[in-house]
C-alpha cells in the first residue's frame, strides 16, 4: 500500500434523510469517498438516495452486490468489492461505506470488513450504527415492540416453516425480515397458529413509497417489495 486510509461503515437508517444521525453526518463531512451498494437490477443505490444532499461534491463509488443466493457468486462479489475499497484505503483515502439500517444487523458491510482485516491486520475502521427498519417501522405503526417481561426476536425470513412456528410459539413479538420471498407460506403457519390477524406489514419504510397494513390476508399472491417486513405481535 502507498498510504493508510481509514474506513467509516455507517448505517443509514431505513430511507428517512431526517433519521441519519449526527456521527453519520460527521462521517461523510469527514470521508473523501462515499461507497454505497446497489443491487444488480437497481438504477441507483437506496443509500445514496438517503444521503445524496449531505454528499454533494463528494467522490461516490458504486458497488454492486447481485440478489442471489449462490454463495459462490456472493463471495466473488465481496472479494472485488473488498478490493475496491482496499484500493482506495491503500491512497490513504478516508472512505464513508453508507449501509441501510445498522451496518452489524444483515449488513453486507459485515462481508467486507472481514476481508479486508484479513487483508490488513492493522485496519482503521470505525462502525457508527444506524435506525434499524423495525424500530422506524415500529415508530410509524405507534406498536410497542416489546413491554415489561415481554421478549423479542429479530430473524431472516426462513424458508423453512417449521423453524419459523417454533420461533413465533416461544416470543411475544416476532419481527420477519425480507419477508418478500416467503410471505404466503408464513401466512400458511400464522392461520395455522391462529395468528392471521396479529400482524403488521411495512415496506419502504420512511421512504416515498412507504406503505403498511394490518390486512395481511389482502397481500397474499402479491408481488412484495423487497425492503418488506412482518411484525407479529400477539
Amino acid at each position: 500500500m502507498t498510504g493508510k486510509g481509514k474506513l467509516y461503515a455507517v448505517g443509514v437508517g431505513p430511507g428517512e434523510p431526517e433519521l441519519l444521525t449526527l456521527k453519520a453526518l460527521k462521517a461523510f463531512r469527514e470521508a473523501q469517498v462515499i461507497v454505497v451498494p446497489k443491487g444488480k437490477s437497481e438504477k441507483e443505490s437506496v443509500a445514496l438516495s438517503i444521503i445524496s444532499s449531505f454528499i454533494e461534491g463528494k467522490e461516490v463509488s458504486e458497488l454492486v452486490f447481485p440478489m442471489t443466493g449462490d454463495q459462490e457468486i456472493l463471495h466473488k462479489s465481496w472479494k472485488e468489492s473488498a478490493n475496491t475499497i482496499s484500493g482506495l484505503l491503500g491512497q490513504g483515502k478516508t472512505v464513508a461505506f453508507a449501509t441501510l439500517g445498522d451496518p452489524s444487523l444483515y449488513s453486507t458491510f459485515t462481508y467486507i470488513m472481514s476481508i479486508l482485516k484479513k487483508q490488513n491486520s492493522s485496519l482503521q475502521v470505525e462502525i457508527i450504527p444506524g435506525i434499524n427498519s423495525f424500530s422506524a417501522a415500529a415508530s410509524l405503526l405507534q406498536l410497542p415492540l416489546a413491554e415489561g417481561e415481554e421478549n423479542l426476536a429479530v430473524i431472516s425470513t426462513p424458508a423453512n416453516t417449521s423453524r419459523l412456528k417454533d420461533v413465533l410459539q416461544l416470543f411475544d413479538t416476532v419481527i420477519l425480515l425480507k419477508i418478500h420471498r416467503y410471505f404466503d407460506q408464513v401466512m400458511e403457519t400464522l392461520w395455522e397458529l391462529g395468528l392471521e390477524e396479529k400482524g403488521y406489514f411495512v415496506s419502504r419504510c420512511g421512504s416515498k413509497e412507504e406503505y403498511f397494513t394490518s390486512n395481511l390476508k389482502a397481500l397474499s399472491g402479491e408481488s412484495l417489495d423487497y425492503l418488506s417486513m412482518l411484525i407479529i405481535k400477539k
